[in-house]
């Protein structure tokens, strides 16, 4: 008490509002209590109530004040006026027009839970469930806002009630969790259990990729990155399990270092344009614009090795070496260059035997190509030789090409090219 008090005989009352008791009083301090009472004690007195009058009269500091005045108002049971006047607000006359107002729409006399048995059953569920049976009034009207105002079934405002119950939010009469979460529902369109039952799936999915993509990168995701998983689950509608296998896909296909969620974004993007929503669908995605990408740089190689216009024959055969045989440029290159000692004009598909004739012995590389190469050059070489110097036998018959090209049939040949010369000279 004030030393200018100390001499005052105060015989006066001070009437407190029942809403103030029942709905306000729990979620305050005790020293906003004692704030609250002390303003409400000079309310009908000519004093101004002021943070320094204040102050003065109940032994706090000025910062104290202040801050027990922010908690009142943000209760909504005081204003400020513009000289720093401090009115308290009638919660009574509020509670009226807020009841009125309520009521405009539907028509109603009375609340819905005293109206309806549906809600009276549901208030009372709500009551026994979560409140051992004794739920204060301002509960009552959280319930009617619920279904009046916010148009929720009675199944969705049981499910808000449990979700915080399991949350440890729901605790005394502090409704403000509750509020929250009912206009977080309502912002996402929750009307029906079928609307609830939607968002709180999507909101599992999105906690399931969360959890799976922040093992893969061994991080704790931010908000932001929350923003990222939000976006490809409710709009690209991705599977949780999508973002994981493209961090991996990224990290270890790509052979890409550092994997940020923007590059992960476009590539989702890309996928979602595609009507890709699952793993399986991505894999088959990928590896077929891998299969295209090769056979387009095969085309390409093979244009400008061969120096021709590629047709349909030529076109399956590069398809072929890129993705079923999976042949390399260089290795092609090679074989080009191995038929070209020898031949004129090479086409893609003596390239391909010789090619297939490789794979059949196990060569895959270009040095494995060489070495085959050399040991058939160095076989043949010793079958001529042996061939050469053998003893002839009569049982040995030679082949259409030993016959073809021995020292008698070419002399033989040359002297008939020498006689049909003459005979045309002779003719002019």
């Amino acid at each position: 008490m004030a030393a200018d008090d100390k001499d005052k005989l105060l015989l006066s009352d001070t009437l407190v509002p029942d809403l103030f008791i029942t709905q306000y009083m729990s979620s305050l301090t005790a020293s906003s209590i004692r704030i609250y009472l002390m303003i409400l004690m000079n309310k009908g007195s000519f004093s101004k109530m002021d943070v320094q009058t204040i102050s003065k009269k109940l032994g706090f500091t000025q910062a104290e004040v202040e801050e027990q005045l922010f908690y009142l108002t943000s209760a909504g049971l005081l204003e400020q006026s513009d000289d720093g006047s401090l009115l308290l607000v009638d919660i009574k006359a509020r509670e009226v027009d807020r009841y009125i107002d309520s009521r405009k729409d539907e028509g109603l006399e009375t609340p819905p839970q005293h109206r309806d048995p549906a809600m009276v059953k549901l208030s009372a569920s709500i009551a026994d469930s979560f409140f051992a049976g004794h739920m204060g009034y301002i509960w009552y009207r959280f319930i009617d806002d619920c279904h009046s105002v916010f148009k929720l079934d009675p199944q969705v405002i049981y499910a808000l009630f449990a979700n915080l119950s399991e949350r440890r939010k729901l605790f005394g009469k502090n409704t403000r969790p509750a509020e929250e979460l009912r206009e977080a529902w309502s912002k996402r369109g929750v009307r029906t259990e079928k609307d609830l039952e939607k968002i709180l799936g999507d909101d599992r999915r999105i906690e399931a990729c969360r959890d799976s993509l922040g093992k893969k990168r061994r991080k704790a995701l931010d908000e932001v990155d929350l923003d990222y998983i939000r976006t490809w689950i409710l709009t690209y509608k991705m599977e949780p399990d999508v973002p994981a296998f493209l961090y991996t896909y990224l990290r270890k296909d790509m052979d890409k270092e550092k994997v940020t969620m923007k590059q992960m974004d476009e590539i989702l993007q890309e996928w979602f344009s595609h009507n890709i929503h699952t793993v399986d669908a991505a894999k088959d995605y990928e590896m077929k614009k891998k299969a295209a990408d090769r056979t387009q740089a095969m085309t390409e190689f093979c244009g400008e090795l061969f120096r021709k216009r590629l047709d349909g024959p030529d076109l399956q055969i590069i398809e072929k070496w890129a993705n079923t045989d999976c042949w390399e440029e260089p290795i092609v290159r090679y074989a080009y260059e191995v038929l070209h000692k020898f031949m004129g004009s090479i086409t893609l598909s003596q390239v391909d035997e010789r090619l297939m004739l490789w794979k059949k012995n196990g060569v895959a590389s270009v040095t494995k190509a060489k070495q085959f190469e050399a040991e058939s050059k160095k076989k043949n070489k010793e079958a001529y030789q042996e061939r050469k110097y053998a003893a002839p036998s009569s049982a040995y018959e030679p082949s259409i090409m030993e016959n073809e090209y021995s020292k008698d049939h070419l002399e033989k040949k040359e002297q008939e090219s020498l006689e049909l010369l003459d005979d045309l000279l002779k003719d002019e």
